[in-house]
């Protein structure tokens, strides 16, 4: 099986999306301007294929992204889940799950904001582009702004792969270091960069990572500069915790955020529940830096 989709602005004729461009929409690496702050109607048709090849149409569905100031939709793609999870509804002798920790939503304000159903005509004209009888009947394709990635050969892949997997030591090996050790550590890396320049790239690249756990080491000392404060509600399942909400603050000074901390620990404290957990947290400017990376990876 695969997926089409297709979107359709108001005026104007529908768009094939490409996969590429989805999962880059979908992940946050790639945007659309040309829609930025719209919401706009998608038409997702599911395929049967029969060696790759487009067999029939086994349903279609309409769904509606709402394009952020930038042309990206995961900020509204996390919103509408939520509301989405909310709308079914969990009955209070049943276990706990994700949606009991937000507000109930009706299920009509879901079908009207977040859903459309596409006419004969719109799913026609799908078809057409599906099986083109002629140049005409293919849909232009939409265009985002990222570059089109080059082809991961088996052999680059494994190459990442087997580089990629001592990461770890590199990293836990430098966390292990105290500040005087990780002065040494960060000038003797930069004199061998230097010395050895078959690996002179691979000594920089691990003398920054050791200056930039230098600097998060010295900041933690310090009560002044800028932290933050952040609130974390976790759901877990089978040992495995999946972070459901997420609350920060930032803040002037180590003090502040832990006053800030606590006031968003008690705001909070009652979605605690069996299998919910709900933890506090203190990160200085170059920590929250490298976390909230991660928080949309």
């Amino acid at each position: 099986m695969s997926l089409r989709h297709y979107l359709f602005p108001e005026q104007e004729p529908p768009l094939r999306l490409s996969q590429r461009l989805v999962e880059g929409l979908v992940a946050g690496t790639d945007a659309m301007p040309q829609y930025a702050g719209t919401r706009q109607k998608i038409l997702t048709a599911r395929l049967q294929l029969d060696e790759g090849k487009p067999l029939e149409i086994l349903d279609t569905s309409g769904s509606t992204w709402t394009f952020d100031g930038t042309g990206g939709i995961r900020e509204g793609l996390h919103s509408s889940f939520a509301e989405v999870m909310s709308s079914l509804g969990v009955s209070e002798s049943s276990n706990q799950t994700v949606v009991d920790l937000r507000p109930r939503i009706s299920k009509k304000k879901i079908d009207t904001e977040h859903r459309w159903q596409p006419s004969t005509a719109d799913i026609e004209r799908v078809i057409k582009d599906i099986w083109p009888k002629t140049k005409a009947d293919r849909l232009h394709q939409a265009a985002g702004v990222s570059k089109r990635r080059p082809p991961l050969t088996y052999d680059a892949k494994h190459a990442l792969d087997e580089i990629a997997g001592g990461f770890w030591k590199i990293e836990n090996s430098i966390d292990n270091l105290k500040e005087p050790s990780l002065k040494g550590f960060i000038f003797e890396a930069r004199t061998r960069s230097s010395d050895d320049p078959e690996y002179g790239l691979l000594y920089q690249a691990v003398a920054e990572m050791a200056q930039e756990r230098f600097e998060i080491l010295r900041a933690q000392r310090s009560d002044k500069g800028v932290w933050y404060a952040l609130v974390e509600v976790t759901l877990w399942q089978d040992h495995i915790g999946e972070c459901v909400e997420r609350v920060f603050e930032k803040c002037s000074g180590k003090g502040a955020a832990i006053t800030t901390a606590r006031r968003l620990l008690a705001a909070n404290a009652n979605k605690f529940s069996e299998n919910v957990t709900v933890e506090a947290e203190l990160l200085t400017e170059l920590e929250w830096i490298r976390r909230s990376k991660l928080f949309d990876a």
